[in-house]
């Protein structure tokens, strides 16, 4: 059954205690995740450079990661993506396959030249994950 709105609590209610609400889940430090960070994104990381080194431009890039099938690694791959390539392109149009061509054509010609992606991917791994400060890390309590 539908509640009484009239007793229903604002979020002002929660003040109180919304440190206990807000934070969904607990954070790790940096550097003590960067190992585990390294390890997760490894296999994005490698493929990245890969389709990069593969790839003829930058809008050629982007349309041969928008080629990649599994999902999460598409993903990640255009989180990545965006880091180095284009800053101004928005997360949730990234994440949709279907919209790559037009991604391209709205914001291909702010894409960083392939030539200067090329170059500043050359740095080692640790670095490479440290660049994404919104990278997190989440270790499954089961597997500790």
């Amino acid at each position: 059954m539908c509640q009484d709105l009239g007793s229903m609590k604002n979020f002002a209610d929660y003040k109180q205690d919304a440190h206990t609400w807000i934070t969904l889940s607990s954070g790790e430090y940096y550097p003590d995740i960067l190992q585990d960070a390294c390890e997760l994104y490894k296999p994005v990381l490698v493929l990245f450079g890969q389709l990069m080194k593969s790839s003829e431009s930058s809008i050629q890039f982007f349309l041969n990661i928008a080629d990649v099938s599994d999902g999460w690694m598409r993903i990640q791959l255009a989180r990545v993506f965006r880091k180095y390539v284009s800053p101004e392109t928005p997360v949730e149009m990234l994440k949709k396959k279907t919209r790559a061509k037009e991604i391209c054509e709205q914001f291909g010609q702010g894409f960083r030249p392939i030539h200067e992606v090329q170059k500043l991917v050359q740095f080692p791994m640790k670095h490479f994950v440290h660049c994404f400060g919104n990278i997190k890390i989440e270790v499954k309590k089961a597997m500790i």
